[in-house]
C-alpha cells in the first residue's frame, strides 16, 4: 500500500502522535511513548495514512555480555483495517533497512506463537533461523 507512510517515532515527531493510540484492541498511551522513547536503545516505528495511525512495532536494543547488540521486536501491530494488504511486511522492511543502516546491532529477533500463522508468514520472510522454542511465564 503506497499511501502508508513510516516513521520512528521520537521527540521531533511525538507532537503528531495521538494522546491513545488504540492498536489490536490495546491502548498505549502517548504519554508512556514519551516515556519509552527517552532510551536511545527503545524503538517505536508506525505506519501512518491519512493522518491515522494504521501500524506500530516497537522495540529494544539489546547489549549482550560479549559487546554484540542485538535488536529485538517486542511487538508489531496492524489495525484490522488495514491487515492483509502487505502493511506489516513493509512496516518490517522499514525497520530493518533503519536498524541496519544504524550499524548497532548484528542482529534481530523477534517472538511469536506457532498459532500465529500471519505473523509467523512474515517472519520467516526474514529470518535466518528459525524454529526455536520460546518458555514464559507470566509473573
Amino acid at each position: 500500500m503506497k499511501d502508508v507512510k513510516f516513521i520512528r517515532i521520537n521527540e521531533d515527531n511525538i507532537n503528531f502522535i495521538p494522546d491513545i493510540i488504540k492498536i489490536d484492541d490495546k491502548d498505549i498511551q502517548k504519554k508512556d511513548i514519551e516515556k519509552f522513547i527517552i532510551n536511545c536503545y527503545n524503538y517505536c516505528f508506525a505506519g501512518i495514512c491519512k493522518n491515522e495511525i494504521v501500524a506500530f512495532l516497537y522495540g529494544y536494543g539489546m547489549l549482550r555480555p560479549d559487546g554484540k547488540s542485538m535488536f529485538y521486536i517486542h511487538s508489531v501491530d496492524v489495525i484490522p483495517e488495514y491487515q492483509n494488504k502487505g502493511i506489516g511486511t513493509k512496516l518490517m522492511e522499514y525497520v530493518l533497512k533503519y536498524i541496519r543502516d544504524e550499524k548497532r546491532y548484528y542482529k534481530f529477533f523477534v517472538l511469536t506463537e506457532e498459532t500465529n500463522i500471519r505473523a509467523c508468514k512474515v517472519y520467516q520472510k526474514y529470518a535466518d533461523k528459525e524454529g526455536q522454542v520460546l518458555f514464559s511465564k507470566n509473573l
